[in-house]
């Protein structure tokens, strides 16, 4: 009797069973194992995505100057601010060593000049703001709030689920990394498509949410500062709200979102003095 032979026969029917035995049983449970395709973007590469976008928009828009007036006064004041909102985001310390924003990135500010009311963060921590919202506002607060909201909004993830809903993430993996592909997306498109990305209102009420904890959690500002420009009869066709839409009741939920002791806090009054009279 050959034993060699014998003997091997259960072991390879052993290791049939341990390759394919999950296999079959998930396909049996109709829920394959699989990874997420946000999961297949750390943010290195959120951040490589970023920067072509960013590129792609100082091409496509005319910007406010850098210079005096606007750099010590626009320019320090709005950035001030952001950096402000997003320091707990970019230091990132919740996150994994491998997979934490860059330190040595800031996450800077751009100013265009637009009579449409924009406002927008790229991946990688980017802001974009048009003057005309600057121009919407009044005090540091419900800038603070639309800063804070973007913010949340690429941060959590939001900006990069609504892309994966457009295109597949093998798409949007061969842009970043540069790799020919059939029909390819372009940085050029994807940054033109900023401006008319659209969420959900059930996105809108998460983000607004999350936003109004980072605005309690990072100032003194009262967390309710979109309030003044949802209310606002005159902002409704606006670019931002559009693509923001609310949802039902969000002006009388708004105030629920925050306890007591952060909503009854300050609104800011340099608004006018850094931004307003040199725009004006």
């Amino acid at each position: 009797m050959n034993y060699d032979k014998h003997c091997f026969k259960p072991f390879l029917r052993l290791s049939a069973l341990l390759v394919f035995g999950p296999i079959l049983f998930f396909a049996c449970q109709g829920d394959l194992p699989d990874i997420s395709d946000e999961q297949s973007f750390p943010k290195e590469k959120l951040e490589t995505l970023g920067s072509m976008l960013r590129n792609e928009l100082l091409i496509q828009h005319e910007f406010l100057a850098e210079q005096s007036p606007y750099d010590t006064s626009v320019y320090w004041y709005v950035q001030t601010l952001y950096n402000q909102v997003t320091n707990v985001m970019h230091l990132d310390k919740q996150s994994p060593v491998f997979n934490k924003w860059d330190q040595e990135r800031l996450w800077k500010v751009y100013v265009i000049k637009s009579e449409e009311r924009l406002a927008f963060t790229l991946p990688g921590g980017d802001f974009f703001i048009s003057t005309a919202m600057l121009k919407s506002f009044e005090k540091d607060y419900e800038l603070y709030a639309l800063m804070s909201f973007e913010a949340k909004l690429m941060n959590d993830g939001h900006l990069l689920s609504q892309w994966l809903k457009s295109y597949n993430s093998l798409t949007i993996n061969n842009l970043i990394e540069g790799k020919d592909q059939p029909n390819p997306l372009t940085a050029e498109a994807l940054a033109t498509e900023m401006l008319d990305i659209t969420f959900a209102p059930t996105v809108v009420e998460t983000v607004d949410k999350s936003s109004i904890d980072n605005t309690c959690n990072t100032s003194i500002l009262s967390p309710l500062g979109l309030m003044p420009f949802i209310e606002n009869a005159e902002f409704s066709s606006s670019k931002w709200l559009q693509t923001r839409p609310s949802y039902d009741g969000r002006e009388q939920l708004l105030p629920d979102f925050a306890d007591d002791n952060c909503k009854a806090r300050q609104q800011g009054s340099n608004y006018e003095r850094f931004v307003l009279k040199p725009l004006n």
